[in-house]
């Protein structure tokens, strides 16, 4: 597996532990979390624990993550990565975060593009898939333009607290 990923402003780079200390002010911003089933004012300890999940589940084959940053600076600006990867049935789900001060410059849109074509082309993923909660259009854009289709909406399958939320279901096969 390809473990950097290059564009023309983006360098993707394999996780590192260390990694935690810039991806939890990512992470820890209240925009962030507001869109995702991460935990909500994540703590330091937190942090450090899905960076270190990130690298164990790539270590076992069974999801990989990069980390985003700016070619021209190195400045962290974002996390995508493969949650999980069913090698049985060719597909794998995506999942990302950016820190909300590069919302709108299309870094995640760029990004994802290069992670797909790795996954389609490096790793033969056929199907990739990927959700978005009702309220962020945003992302539902970035996944569109990565090519990604609108699947439908999953009715109260996600729990984030004590609260059900719909999930938006995105998907991009190998052949689309």
């Amino acid at each position: 597996m390809t473990l950097a990923l290059d564009t023309p402003r983006l360098h993707l780079s394999q996780v590192q532990i260390e990694d935690w200390v810039e991806y939890y002010s990512i992470l820890s911003a209240p925009e962030t979390s507001a869109h995702t089933d991460l935990p909500r004012a994540p703590t330091e300890k937190r942090a450090k624990g899905l960076v270190g999940w990130m690298i164990r589940t790539s270590q076992q084959a069974k999801g990989f993550a990069w980390m985003v940053r700016l070619v021209e600076t190195d400045v962290l600006i974002g996390c995508i990565r493969l949650n999980s990867i069913d090698k049985s049935a060719s597909v794998a789900v995506i999942g990302y975060e950016f820190g909300k001060s590069w919302w709108g410059h299309g870094y995640a849109t760029e990004s994802l593009i290069a992670v797909t074509k790795h996954c389609h082309e490096g790793m033969k993923l056929f199907r990739l898939e990927a959700w978005t909660l009702p309220g962020n259009p945003a992302s539902d854009r970035v996944l569109i333009k990565a090519g990604f289709r609108y699947e439908g909406t999953q009715r109260q399958k996600m729990i984030i607290g004590s609260q059900r939320f719909d999930q938006r279901l995105f998907g991009r096969l190998a052949d689309d």
